[in-house]
């Protein structure tokens, strides 16, 4: 009876056909060798996307100027309700004042990479992050 009862670790079991199951010394180097590629291409698309040249203002749905962010300035935008301030320093854009009740827009801080968008619902401003001049199509509906 004790043949037929082995002893055997919790990583390698032996089933009918003789084979030894379970997590091998190569099983943890190729788990390890994809945690270590997700890793690096998650970390290559985040750096990729992260350079950006231009803020683009948009007030009403009209656009208001596109403006280089290696240029420090201030931008005044004059919506239905006031006057919005945005600010461009040090390669990110911000809201800095805001006539709104609430404040949201100026609550969520710089933004520095493209694609990064700030809203100011109330006063209709749009302000976005782009890394070249023009209008990019997000997607076409009909």
């Amino acid at each position: 009876m004790k043949d037929s009862i082995r002893m055997s670790g919790v990583f390698s079991k032996e089933d009918k056909s003789g084979f030894k199951k379970g997590v091998t010394l190569w099983d943890w180097a190729i788990l390890f060798t994809l945690i270590l590629l997700s890793t690096l291409s998650l970390y290559a698309v985040y750096h990729r996307h992260r350079r950006a040249n231009y803020v683009w203002i948009s007030v009403e749905g009209k656009t208001l100027g596109f403006y280089p962010l290696n240029k420090d300035r201030v931008i005044k935008a004059k919506g239905p309700i006031g006057t919005t301030v945005i600010t461009i320093h040090n390669g990110q854009a911000a809201i800095t004042a805001a006539p709104c009740p609430h404040k949201f827009c100026q609550r969520m801080g710089p933004i520095p990479r493209h694609g990064d968008v700030m809203v100011c619902i109330p006063n209709r401003i749009i302000v976005e992050v782009k890394r070249r001049k023009g209008r990019e199509t997000d997607a076409i509906s009909r």
